[in-house]
């Protein structure tokens, strides 16, 4: 008897992830490729999609070499959100897709929410607005690009644009059609006064299914592209933070979500099932019984900065050398703050122009104080994303995913920040499984029953005393942080 598989695929910033597991959604095939955008100044950054077309196709002929495709029952996918590619009537590349961190559009924000804000229609869609998203990257392709403008036939988001590589069909889910800014969260289709207001075709939007649902299979052009014969299920996927909450079961127990990923994010399911006027709201529906609030806010600098100061500022690659330097009694005892946006921030201050900054230098200070300083400045930007999108009723934990899990030391951190015991699955389980979970849930599996083991990280109270103490001045440095860059722009 063969043993079926399952494919996911996570399309990140800078990879594409490739799994492929058994029943149990247990890892049997586990490849990354890599891949740069460009980056054309200091506010442009692009991608021609293509680049993330030929990764998939070659990334899935290198596996269908090691794992029959006679034995694969679907693929699922899921990705960064807000890129925004655009296609012509024949489904090619017009442009390259511009990128979530672009910032190309920043001068147009604040007219852009003054418009949306005036219908009482589009006015949840004036909050969530921002440099990178597919409402204001396409009000600009109008403004600076008109040539490209009158080519548009199909707006789309990475995760839709490989569905349609592999199936050709035209498809999204909730959750990224609700980032998308043109959405209505009223009729929960795309917004009709924001296609009026701003000269968008309807037909530009693709379907919006859950994302569990079977958009198609492989169509035969792709089949012989990989070498094989077998029209395998694909199914519509969804974003990255929705794949991630709902492969750690975020869903089921209504338990917050920290990803320890490249941005660090915080993720709180909306058991008032009401907006938040802090955070961005995500609709989530997996499936086509139930349908998610998620209210979500990054820091937009998580398990990066980790990475930068290590690797580029201290040049190693030991990051386990450098956190056991780290003395437990330091803890909630640095006199250095770290104050972590040093890629601006789109949750709390809506300023993209913020900057890092480290405070509290002396000559005593230590190079394990520094390092310190990093990581609490990470939980403690976390923390404020926290109290400001928190639920009424307070969680019972907290679920902590992403590659920063892998350090207890930080959890420990985060954890006595919160005062929450922090949960960390074992194994981890990674964003691209859930879009493997989704191929499986997609042809008739069951994964509720998967059983898993976590650890749960406690806080002490005397350790989460001395935090809330740090917390309180890192509050005070914020303030600091945006009168300062407050004047900084006032003075430009």
């Amino acid at each position: 008897m063969t043993q079926k598989y399952y494919i996911g695929l996570d399309l990140g910033s800078s990879a594409l992830k490739m799994v492929a597991t058994d029943q149990q959604l247990q890892v049997i095939y586990n490849q990354q490729y890599a891949y740069s955008y460009e980056t054309l100044d200091s506010m442009s950054r692009e991608i021609e999609p293509t680049v993330w077309r030929h990764l998939m196709l070659d990334g899935l002929r290198e596996l269908f070499t090691q794992l029959p495709a006679s034995d694969c029952a679907g693929i699922g996918l899921t990705g960064q959100m807000h890129t925004t590619v655009f296609l012509n009537a024949q489904g090619q590349s017009i442009r390259p897709a511009i990128m979530w961190n672009d910032n190309r559009t920043k001068a147009l924000i604040p007219h852009l929410r003054h418009q949306l804000a005036q219908n009482p229609a589009t006015r949840t869609n004036a909050q969530s607005i921002s440099p990178g998203s597919p409402l204001a990257n396409l009000v600009w392709l109008h403004q600076f690009e008109p040539r490209h403008w009158q080519q548009v036939a199909h707006v789309l988001m990475p995760v839709d644009y490989l569905v349609y590589c592999l199936t050709g069909q035209y498809v999204t889910d909730y959750c990224e059609a609700s980032t998308t800014s043109y959405y209505d969260w009223q009729t929960h289709h795309w917004s009709l006064p924001i296609q009026q207001e701003f000269h968008l075709q309807a037909n530009w939007f693709p379907r919006i299914l859950p994302a569990s649902t079977l958009a198609g299979a492989l169509t035969a052009v792709v089949q012989q592209t990989l070498h094989i014969q077998k029209p395998i299920p694909v199914t519509v996927g969804t974003g990255d933070n929705a794949a991630t909450t709902f492969i750690n079961r975020g869903f089921s127990d209504q338990q917050p979500l920290i990803s320890l990923g490249t941005s660090g994010v915080v993720i709180i399911p909306n058991t008032t099932s009401t907006l938040k006027p802090v955070g961005k709201n995500v609709v989530v529906q997996i499936t086509p019984q139930k349908r998610y609030l998620l209210t979500q806010g990054t820091i937009q600098a998580g398990a990066q900065l980790n990475s930068w100061w290590v690797e580029n500022i201290l040049g190693t690659h030991n990051f386990t050398a450098e956190q056991e330097q780290i003395a437990p009694s330091r803890l909630g005892q640095n006199p250095v703050l770290f104050f972590p946006h040093v890629n601006g921030e789109k949750t709390l201050f809506a300023n993209p122009n913020l900057q890092g900054s480290l405070v509290g230098l002396t000559l005593d200070v230590t190079r394990a104080d520094l390092y310190q300083a990093i990581l609490e400045g990470v939980a403690f930007g976390i923390k404020m994303l926290y109290e400001q999108m928190k639920n009424p009723v307070a969680p019972h934990y907290f679920t902590a995913v992403g590659g920063g899990t892998h350090s207890t030391l930080w959890l420990t951190m985060i954890a006595n920040v919160l005062n929450l015991p922090l949960r960390r699955l074992q194994p981890v389980r990674q964003t691209v499984q859930g879009a493997a979970a989704l191929a499986l849930l997609a042809t008739g599996g069951q994964w509720e029953q998967i059983p898993f083991h976590q650890q749960l990280i406690q806080p002490t109270p005397q350790l989460a005393a001395r935090y809330q103490q740090q917390y309180h001045r890192y509050q005070h440095l914020t303030t600091t942080m945006i009168n300062y860059f407050s004047t900084k722009e006032a003075e430009l």
